[in-house]
């Protein structure tokens, strides 16, 4: 694991014979805030450090995300290319590439390298190619959260957590291609939807009344429920019941609170109900995870 600043963060996973077996594996995941023109940090090992003037090839494919800023694209397959925030650009092995924020100005991605049997094979049936590499998708919130939970899982490394990895590369692959080909919503939706997200995440210990965002907004329920599930891909509670249980996650791992405690504190109705809802999100019951997290 590695930081910079506070603008930087990425990290180089190992590889094991299972997660090769597995089909799809992450080989590094990063995050970049406010980068500006000029060479990427030397900490990169090598193939993954390189300067715009020679570009590089890696032997692995890539899916950056920008979600603030512009920049510029550039690949052996598609010369040169402006980006701009809400969208997913793909790189492929051996194929040369490189990228860089426009001049006198800064951008914000994300970005996941991978590889496998199963890209190989969305590759050799033409699912995606060197030649389309570019998605606009909009900033999505549920595209985001799949790169959120790509750093979370390097960071903490939990049981299995290649194979988890391989899910949120799939996602992050699925959504690229599925919002590409939807129709943009009027900015102002996006701008409401941008606004129930935020309020949903300064509430997350608590229990929220839809309707109640929907008023604060000046919006009807109903219209609240498809802006919100046009945006991220999820109904406004359900988006709000996963915070929760991630945030249930963070106090299981990293408090001494009781199961009860942790019910409380999230305002679940019982103890009960709090295992109930978190095992059915994660597979397990809080005490499992707490065990197998530690």
């Amino acid at each position: 694991m590695r930081r910079i600043a506070q603008d930087e963060f990425y990290r180089y996973l190992p590889i094991s014979r299972r997660d090769r077996n597995w089909g799809l594996y992450v080989t590094g995941v990063g995050q970049i805030v406010h980068a500006r023109p000029g060479s990427p940090d030397a900490g990169h090992p090598s193939p993954y450090y390189y300067v715009w003037e020679n570009g590089r090839e890696l032997p692995y494919f890539g899916a950056i995300y920008i979600t603030q800023g512009q920049g510029e694209f550039e690949s052996k397959a598609t010369g040169r290319r402006v980006v701009d925030a809400g969208t997913v650009v793909l790189t492929f092995p051996d194929v040369w590439h490189r990228y860089r924020p426009m001049a006198d100005t800064y951008w914000t991605y994300y970005w996941v390298h991978f590889a496998g049997g199963y890209p190989r094979e969305l590759l050799r049936q033409g699912v995606f190619t060197p030649g389309s590499p570019v998605f606009k998708t909009g900033v999505n919130e549920g595209l985001l959260q799949s790169y959120v939970a790509l750093l979370d899982r390097a960071r903490a490394e939990p049981p299995g957590y290649q194979q988890l990895m391989a899910a949120n590369v799939i996602e992050i692959l699925g959504a690229a291609m599925a919002l590409s080909r939807g129709q943009p919503q009027p900015e102002q939706f996006n701008a409401l939807a941008r606004q129930a997200v935020l309020l949903l995440q300064q509430r997350v210990e608590e229990v929220v009344d839809i309707k109640q965002i929907a008023s604060l907004l000046h919006i009807s329920y109903d219209r609240l429920r498809h802006v919100f599930k046009e945006h991220t891909g999820m109904a406004p509670y359900q988006y709000h019941l996963q915070l929760r249980i991630s945030r249930a996650k963070e106090l299981l791992n990293g408090t001494r609170l009781s199961v009860k405690e942790i019910a409380a504190r999230l305002h679940f109705d019982d103890t009960y109900h709090f295992s109930r809802i978190f095992k059915k999100k994660t597979g397990m019951s809080p005490s499992k995870w707490r065990g197998e997290a530690s």
